[in-house]
């Protein structure tokens, strides 16, 4: 597999810094789940 880039907005950089910030694991797992794992799945998905 090739390279695959997302793109975050502004908002979703300042969340995964307060991430970083906070040491929330959970909060962390639910932004790879409900962002990045979304994300990657629309990308890999064949049109």
């Amino acid at each position: 597999m090739g390279r695959v880039v997302l793109e975050l907005s502004a908002d979703e950089v300042q969340r995964v810094l307060a991430i970083d910030l906070d040491d929330s694991s959970q909060e962390a797992l639910e932004f790879v789940r409900k962002v990045l794992a979304k994300r990657l799945r629309e990308r890999l998905t064949p049109k």
